[in-house]
């Protein structure tokens, strides 16, 4: 997550009117900071009644990022849903996380994989149900709670948070400042390549079993049998082809989703390889 190169924070605004705005006050500080500690930064802000809002605030974040070379974080304000699959805009209709991810994603391909977005939102971390290993990364990193948080959590947290890391320049030490200032354990973070282990470790462990390889194969094997092609497989052979494409399914699916066909020095940035893949399932 420390790889991230950027040089702005878009605040997102969706706190219902008559509540603490935690979001304007979160602008404010950060105004603050980019006065007196952080020369350069730049701070957006938008309000978000509704999903036009949000698209709008992707398109003009877009336009930035050609013209004046934008490299955002995001820092989404508001309430999450209480069947944490989403969050609900200033005017009362909701998003989900898939709707939310779809919008956000051509940002993370604009600024080459260097979107981090903060949700602090009741249950923020659930960001990642909507998150797969298929499409691109529509983050480098995640930060956001595991489970309720209230408006003063979040405007006691996040400053300390943003003032250490501008101060310090340091993620770790501004993520330690948000643990102190937080129940532990309350907020989730992960980053694009965690993530991406995370869900071949539960592949394996889930669908390659022999058990489950047997059921797989057996499935495709009627399949292929109702379209009635011939010569039909084995389910010894069918599981044979599944493990001798394996590799070359994880490196189709790795270097999309870490965009290596937009930008060859995401290699480097992002050496996932399969055989530390294996590993890391065997070892979790």
């Amino acid at each position: 997550m420390s790889d991230s190169k950027f040089n702005s924070v878009v605040v997102l605004d969706a706190i219902p009117e008559g509540e603490l705005n935690t979001a304007r006050r979160l602008k404010g500080d950060l105004q603050d900071i980019a006065c007196y500690d952080a020369n350069g930064l730049q701070v957006r802000y938008w309000r978000l009644k509704e999903r036009n809002d949000l698209k709008s605030c992707i398109t003009s974040i877009l336009v930035e990022i050609e013209q004046n070379h934008l490299i955002p974080w995001f820092h989404l304000d508001g309430h999450g849903l209480a069947d944490e699959n989403g969050f609900v805009f200033a005017g009362g209709s909701s998003c989900s996380w898939q709707q939310f991810k779809d919008i956000i994603t051509p940002i993370n391909v604009a600024t080459n994989m260097n979107l981090i977005v903060i949700l602090s939102t009741c249950f923020g971390g659930s960001f990642t149900r909507a998150l797969e290993t298929t499409d691109r990364a529509p983050v480098l990193g995640l930060i956001g709670p595991t489970k309720e948080v209230t408006a003063g959590e979040v405007d006691k947290a996040f400053p300390s948070f943003y003032k250490t890391l501008f101060d310090s320049l340091s993620l770790k030490k501004a993520l330690n400042a948000l643990d102190k200032e937080t129940h532990s354990g309350l907020y989730y973070r992960t980053t694009a390549q965690n993530f991406f282990y995370d869900v071949w470790a539960n592949y394996k462990t889930n669908l390659c079993t022999q058990k489950a390889l047997e059921n797989r194969a057996k499935q495709m094997r009627k399949k292929l049998e109702e379209q009635k092609i011939l010569p039909l497989p084995s389910v010894d052979q069918i599981i044979g082809g599944l493990r001798s494409e394996e590799s070359h399914l994880f490196e189709k699916y790795r270097d999309f989703y870490f965009m290596y066909d937009l930008d060859g020095n995401n290699k480097k940035r992002f050496p996932v390889t399969y055989e530390v893949a294996e590993s890391y399932a065997t070892n979790r």
